[in-house]
């Protein structure tokens, strides 16, 4: 520490005055313990991902003392930590203006300057998160809650887009969407105010209260060496050996076989069944369907056979008819023949051979002449018996006319010899 008088650099701590110019630095010494104090404190809040407190903290102590180069360092890594980049910037550029040789801010700088795409990238998350605010203040919540989800994808680390993307969800009461997205911000900083009282609003409309997770110490800062030596002089007993029967572990198995057969049975075996019953049935049906067809089509095959059978006995009798009309046809012919020849036993013996009910109107007029000459008629009807005893009948008729002519003739004869 230096006296703010003459500049003078004051070895002997315990001394309230300074050596050279003799100026009281009581004052001054209190105010450098503060702002000590102070850092030492947000150091402490921030290895816990306190990191508001830290902030607070921080900026508590570059009030004591604004050339705390470490004060002012560890605000700039808290506010890029929580994507804060710009003024992050600014406390590392006024640390370096501070102290230009062997300060770390320098360090950060160059890093950052380094990778020029992840500053764009920030930059680019920055403007984007504006103008979702300004999409929200016009009234297009849900286009700004699509651009914040897209900006939290390119900088995870921004609290203020958790912020408002679940301020969002709150007012179109999707509490349990918003709930996750402000845990997301609490595991950067568990104690931010704005995050805290969102979520008591949730917890109050929800009536479910927010389990937050516990952060172990040095989750954001890494322990120092101090830590490393105090865990390594730490004392671990080790656990005992102890044996262990068998018999534990033989009973253990078999209970474990037998809850596992037990849920085989009560599980399994009563879906393999339904399954075997249900396949059953199905082919049940298949073959109650498959019965069904071949009925159905044997039916089909009885009735063409007995429409073919139909069909034969009508063809059957055409050929018949049609073969009396034949013999019928040449009979007559030949019956006429004899009577023009007047050759009536003849013409007698044809015409009983014709079938009068096959003749056309035409040809009955000579039928008729004949019969009228000859005296002897044809085939009356289609009847098959009365059809053949028809000529028989008229063969005895006229043999029997024939006998009683030589009767007559022998009684003539006989007469005349008297």
């Amino acid at each position: 520490m230096n006296c703010m008088n003459c500049g003078t650099r004051l070895t002997d701590m315990d001394l309230d005055y300074c050596p050279r110019c003799g100026c009281n630095v009581l004052i001054q010494k209190k105010v450098e313990y503060l702002s000590k104090l102070y850092y030492n404190q947000g150091l402490e809040k921030a290895s816990i991902r306190d990191l508001s407190g830290a902030i607070s903290c921080l900026k508590q102590s570059l009030t004591y003392n604004k050339s705390n180069i470490q004060a002012r360092n560890l605000l700039g890594l808290v506010y890029f930590e929580t994507g804060e980049v710009v003024a992050a910037l600014s406390e590392w550029v006024i640390s370096k203006n501070l102290q230009p040789a062997r300060n770390l801010a320098s360090e950060y700088i160059n890093k950052l300057q380094a990778n020029s795409n992840k500053l764009e990238a920030i930059n680019e998350t920055i403007k984007k998160y504006n103008h979702a605010l300004a999409l929200c203040r016009e009234g297009h919540e849900d286009m700004a809650a699509i651009q914040l989800r897209k900006i939290l994808t390119q900088n995870p680390k921004l609290i203020k887009g958790y912020h408002l993307l679940a301020l969002i969800q709150m007012k179109n009461q999707e509490w349990n969407k918003a709930r996750r997205i402000l845990k997301k911000a609490a595991k950067i900083d568990k104690t931010n105010t704005t995050t805290l009282r969102f979520l008591r609003e949730i917890d109050e409309q929800t009536g479910v209260t927010t389990r937050l997770e516990k952060k172990s110490k040095g989750s954001f800062l890494k322990g120092n060496s101090d830590s490393k030596e105090k865990d390594s002089d730490m004392y671990v007993p080790t656990a005992a050996y102890r044996e262990k029967s068998k018999a534990p572990l033989f009973f253990t198995l078999a209970a474990g076989f037998a809850a596992g057969a037990a849920a085989l049975w009560f599980l399994a075996v009563p879906a393999i069944r339904q399954g075997i019953y249900r396949e059953a049935n199905e082919q049940i049906i298949n073959y109650s369907e498959s019965l069904a067809s071949q009925g159905a089509e044997l039916s089909k095959a009885q009735g063409e056979a007995q429409q073919s059978d139909d069909t034969a006995e009508a063809a059957a009798k055409q050929i018949e008819e049609e073969k009396r009309k034949s013999q019928s046809y040449e009979a007559l012919f030949n019956a006429y023949t004899a009577m023009q020849q007047e050759d009536m036993d003849s013409a007698a013996v044809e015409v009983q051979k014709v079938y009068a009910d096959v003749l056309p109107d035409s040809m009955k007029e000579i039928y008729t002449t004949i019969c009228n000459n000859t005296g002897v008629t044809g085939i009356e009807g289609s009847s098959d018996g009365e059809g053949e005893q028809d000529p028989e009948t008229g063969d005895g008729s006229s043999e029997a006319g024939a006998d009683e002519e030589d009767t007559g003739m022998a009684d003539g004869g006989e007469g005349g010899y008297e």
